[in-house]
């Protein structure tokens, strides 16, 4: 192939991008299979196709702030494995109008034309043959340089040298955790960044089609944020993985390009629809024993070492050396490849850590805290590092870490949801003092309550609001987007982003205010109301203040000490003997009542058994148990209120679960409410107020 150079301004459907195309002789005579990519096939000539490139140079180009700029090396298959920079290894150096010198790593790529098949599944249709790029975008306005090196085994050697200028532009830059305001975000610009959105975690037979939907709806209806994983087995972003067919170029330290081309297609549809993406970069499932649970995928996992890997336990992926290097392999390939996005929110270097098989906590922290400071120092672009965790609570030994820039939390089943997700952005923000989001919400884990749109509807909602007027950073981002999508619930996010919008999160920086609600004095109401706690906490890890004994003071105006810590799960002495927590409850009915606990749920693996003291006397136990092998993980048929007398006058009242496993309660107290039955949540600080009320 005759060598030339080419320098075009591309304006493609998704984004202004600069592409920079350098074209040169390749060499040697090898056989190269690109992931997914475009058939082997065998090369001659010289090996040293660096050489000749040496003498390119570019012509200027202008972009806009933040656009990116891309350099396109010529193809790749001189090299066995262009992933493995240990065989080549391509670098861009930038020299910004201030004189800073930024250091980009490359990648290889392969491109793909995408068209849809009759049933409206995705097929992608590999483009050219396998190249190397480097991307770069940044916000200093000016003229810049730079240079693009090759490393290989035969030595370093400079690929080429250019120069473009970088104009002003609407683009607000990337996302930083604000100085000003350490709980929420700002961009660079020091405009506020308060994310509204929701999960988008893979495709479906749509591909990258069907993120044209979900994320082109939710940016129509002001929604700036979604979330996805470029991880979990049978999702069409997964970047590594086995080989699904002979000579697929998949496998370990191998990057799907299919996968890469569509998770390019994401990110370029979040850039033109000024939507952030967050990237999560692996999941629990990857390393969870298939035995331990529907989604654990271990057996499958190429660092196994049953597949040829060095991880022979799935404990072993965080302690083997190769592994950490193949991963930090993985990171690097991720950075070089999507970094330059100032759409892209932030990485997520794990979802729900916890879920995995053998979760230690001393060894998940020293490994966050290496992969996140080796992705620091990677990413010139300083993106945002956190992770997340199965259980609401999380690890304080992983949350705590400097390294975790923002702390997340996900939560399901919660009856309150406005209760248990103000509780739990309350407690994050108190605790950590850095950004938390509610990173998924949803009924249920299964989605059998989604599918009703008034169930998801009200979570949306709730979760949309109670997160914004509880010190969240972001609003709470429901699970199902496909039930979003299926029942047409985006004006819930127009309605959020609208208040939003009218908020300076960063410059007002709004501190938790006290509220009493009231009824006025001549309108009062004869008799008394009932009050039901929905408890806000998962105690489903040992670190959790909720999965310990707990004592809570109950008034008679609503106010509930250490509401946050309330269970909804009364664990027994035998499964989980570690997390038993009777719950205490310091009443003073103001007339004769009932106290009830309302059950809604049991364990089929060894049932339950409740028993409620009033006073230090027992006042009623009931065995719930796990007689049938058909019995559902869940069982429902317990599902009742449980009621005792209680006299008027102060009194104590313990439920504990004496039985072998868990179930789920809430409690009401009957003729006790004295004030109006709403949920009131408010911020404010010298000069303005939010308010939120909900019955």
């Amino acid at each position: 192939m005759g060598r030339h150079f080419a320098l075009l301004m591309q304006s493609v459907a998704l984004g202004a991008v600069v592409l920079i195309l350098l074209r040169g002789c390749c060499a040697a005579r090898a056989v190269w299979t690109s992931a997914h990519g475009a058939s082997a096939r065998p090369l001659g000539g010289r090996l040293d196709a660096a050489q000749r490139l040496r003498r390119c140079s570019a012509a200027v180009a202008e972009v806009a702030r933040y656009e990116r700029v891309e350099i396109t090396l010529p193809p790749a298959e001189i090299y066995a494995d262009p992933f493995d920079p240990a065989q080549v290894e391509v670098t861009g150096e930038f020299i910004t109008p201030s004189g800073r010198t930024l250091r980009v790593p490359g990648f290889y790529y392969q491109g793909y034309v995408r068209s849809r098949a009759p049933d409206g599944e995705e097929v992608l249709t590999p483009e050219g043959r396998g190249v190397f790029k480097v991307r770069f975008a940044w916000g200093e306005t000016g003229s810049y340089r730079y240079r693009v090196t090759l490393r290989d085994r035969s030595g370093v050697r400079q690929v080429g040298t250019g120069a473009f200028r970088v104009r002003p532009g609407p683009r607000k830059g990337f996302v930083r955790r604000s100085a000003a305001a350490p709980l929420y975000f700002q961009y660079e610009s020091g405009a506020s960044c308060f994310p509204i959105g929701e999960n988008i975690q893979m495709p479906e037979r749509g591909g990258s089609y069907d993120y044209d939907l979900w994320v082109g709806h939710l940016a129509d209806h002001g929604g700036n944020y979604f979330r996805f994983w470029v991880g979990g087995l049978d999702n069409p972003l997964l970047l590594e993985h086995l080989p699904a067919s002979p000579g697929d170029g998949a496998g370990l330290g191998r990057y799907d390009q299919q996968s890469a081309w569509r998770i390019d297609h994401i990110m370029e549809l979040g850039e033109a629809r000024a939507v952030l993406a967050q990237m999560c970069i692996d999941s629990f499932d990857a390393v969870q024993m298939r035995s331990e649970g529907p989604w654990g995928w271990w057996e499958r996992n190429p660092y196994n070492a049953a597949n040829g890997g060095s991880a022979a336990t799935p404990a072993d992926f965080f302690r083997d050396a190769e592994a950490k290097r193949l991963f930090r392999q993985r990171l690097r390939y991720i950075v070089a490849r999507w970094g330059y996005s100032s759409s892209l929110f932030a990485w997520e270097l794990w979802n729900e850590w916890d879920q995995t098989t053998g979760y230690d906590s001393a060894l998940m922290a020293a490994w966050h805290r290496e992969m996140a400071r080796y992705l620091r120092d990677l990413d010139p672009w300083q993106h945002l590092i956190t992770t997340s965790f199965g259980n609401t609570t999380g690890d304080p030994a992983v949350d705590g870490l400097a390294e975790t820039e923002f702390v997340q939390s996900h939560q399901y089943g919660a009856t309150d949801v406005a209760g248990a997700v103000s509780a739990v952005c309350l407690e994050k923000a108190r605790t950590y003092g850095k950004p938390h989001l509610f990173a998924e919400l949803g009924a249920d884990t299964g989605g059998r309550l989604e599918r009703n749109p008034v169930i998801l509807g009200s979570v949306l909602h709730d979760g949309l609001w109670a997160s914004m007027l509880s010190r969240g950073a972001g609003s709470a981002m429901v699970w199902w987007w496909d039930s979003v999508e299926r029942n047409e619930l985006y004006d819930a996010f127009s309605a959020a982003v609208a208040f939003a919008a009218d908020v300076d999160w960063v410059k007002e920086n709004l501190q938790p205010a006290a509220t009493r609600v009231r009824f006025p004095a001549d309108d009062r109401p004869a008799g008394y109301g009932t009050l039901t706690l929905i408890g806000p906490a998962d105690p489903w890890s040992r670190a959790s203040a909720a999965s310990k004994p707990r004592t809570f003071h109950v008034g008679t105006d609503g106010v509930v000490s250490s509401y946050e810590s309330l269970s909804r799960v009364l664990h027994g002495v035998s499964n989980h003997a570690d997390l038993h927590n009777p719950i205490t409850f310091e009443a003073d009915y103001p007339a004769p009542g009932q106290f009830l606990v309302n059950v809604d749920g049991v364990s089929a693996h060894g049932g339950a058994k409740l028993a409620i003291v009033l006073d230090g006397k027992p006042a009623l136990s009931l065995d719930f148990p796990s007689t049938d092998p058909d019995d559902p993980h869940i069982m429902r048929k317990y599902d009742k209120s449980y009621a005792i007398e209680v006299p008027a006058g102060a009194h104590t009242i313990t439920a504990e679960n004496i039985g072998a496993d868990w179930v789920y309660a809430s409690y009401s107290f009957t003729n006790y409410l004295a004030a109006p039955n709403l949920r009131v949540l408010a911020l404010s600080n010298a000069h303005s107020a939010l308010i939120m009320s909900r019955p």
